[in-house]
């Protein structure tokens, strides 16, 4: 006969049920182990997050496919653990860490578990560190992570979003507090620190977040979910802004168009633009990923190309697009900061051209407007009732509109 289930109010219960979680979705390993036990060794203090909030780190890191991540407070690394593993090859985990004894724990263990070379671990205090990296045009990051003091919550979270694209997503630890959230007058400066915080949420126009109570190994707290959204004077003041979303736009409206067709009619041949509207599509997507990475200069490692023979359903290169957009979004962005003037070496079917940041980003918007008029033309002449009668118009204006 099994023991009678606690209390839904009984901390072992809860304990209990975070275990199991664990071994369910969250199962130890050598290298996360080792982590702990290091950190043990070193006298750290037991403030890492959860195995089951490490996964869910994981979990959120790869739904946005993140190829850049920004940590602030590194502890042992465990959470660099998780978040490093849901990187592609070339991505790159920068995480701050204000204690030299705590920094090289955590090199240690992130060298260990075999993801040293894709973490940058930055020492010294968490605001000078966020400055400097402003100060420097550092690339945006897709995720944020932030879970150290809480005093100076509040001044993290603008830091983390001046190092933000829209589409980027923050997540903070540790804001409920065991419940202290909700009072004004505790006196302590770290609940003080997570409620201005909230405030600041609460009012800024550029986040949409949730929080989260939790309750389990580290008792009773919770979790910051905050997702980044555009400037609010990005919608129609800037032509450069408009461009780079009405291109994405107006790809994604085909694309969607797109997923009513069978595969015939999706690999179709046609005797205009790359050959059929998958080829087409892929072509215009592609070509958003080779821009943004020539308009970021030769250091930077290029994406693969995705025109490579694959064949991909509409649903697939939707995905690629929203990567390819937001990646592009980030590229214009850095190059406005080193100025629209500054001219690159860029080799086109082998022929060497020097080109403004301006005239690239010009090309890299408007690339995809004939091939998608050619689109418009396929689609049309496969007659498909229900989608060639009712294509989308796709000028800026109805963009504009669709956006009111």
């Amino acid at each position: 006969m099994s023991a009678p289930i606690p209390s839904p109010l009984d901390p072992s219960l809860w304990l209990a049920v975070d275990h199991a979680l664990e071994e369910w979705l969250a199962p130890a390993d050598a290298a996360l182990d080792h982590a702990v036990e290091a950190a043990a060794r070193a006298g750290l203090p037991e403030i890492a997050v959860a195995p089951a909030q490490g996964r869910l780190l994981e979990v959120l890191a790869r739904a946005v496919g993140a190829r850049r991540v920004l940590e602030i407070g590194t502890l042992a690394g465990y959470s660099a653990i998780w978040l490093a593993r849901a990187l592609p090859e070339d991505g790159r985990l920068v995480t701050l860490e204000i204690n030299a004894a705590h920094a090289r724990v955590a090199r240690a263990n992130l060298d260990h578990a075999g993801l040293g070379t894709k973490v940058e671990i930055k020492f010294g205090a968490a605001v000078d560190s966020l400055d400097a990296m402003i100060a420097a045009g550092t690339e945006p990051f897709d995720l944020v992570f932030i879970d150290a003091d809480k005093e100076n919550c509040a001044r993290y979270l603008e830091q983390a979003l001046v190092l933000s694209r829209a589409g980027t997503l923050i997540v903070v630890d540790n804001i409920v507090r065991r419940g202290r959230v909700i009072d004004a007058a505790t006196g302590d400066a770290s609940v003080d620190g997570v409620r201005a915080m909230m405030d600041l949420v609460r009012s800024h126009p550029r986040l949409k977040a949730a929080g989260v109570q939790t309750v389990g190994a580290k008792g009773y707290d919770g979790l910051l979910i905050a997702l980044v959204g555009e400037a609010p004077d990005a919608r129609s003041s800037d032509p450069l802004n408009i461009s780079l979303r009405h291109n994405a736009w107006a790809t994604r409206e085909l694309l969607r168009v797109c997923t009513k067709l069978d595969g015939a009619q999706w690999h179709r041949g046609f005797d205009i633009g790359p050959g059929s509207l998958h080829d087409t599509l892929t072509h215009i997507v592609g070509a958003m990923f080779r821009w943004a990475d020539r308009i970021d200069g030769p250091s930077r490692t290029m994406h693969p190309s995705i025109e490579d023979g694959t064949r991909r359903t509409p649903a697939e290169l939707l995905a690629l697009l929203d990567a390819a957009a937001a990646d592009l979004e980030a590229a214009a962005a850095r190059a406005r900061r080193l100025g629209l003037a500054t001219e690159l070496d860029v080799t086109l079917g082998g022929t060497p051209y020097r080109l403004t940041l301006g005239a690239m980003l010009v090309h890299a918007t408007t690339h995809g407007m004939h091939h998608r008029a050619q689109c418009l033309n396929m689609l049309r002449r496969l007659g498909v009732a229900g989608v060639s009668d009712a294509l989308p118009d796709l000028d800026v204006l109805e963009w504009e509109s669709k956006r009111s």
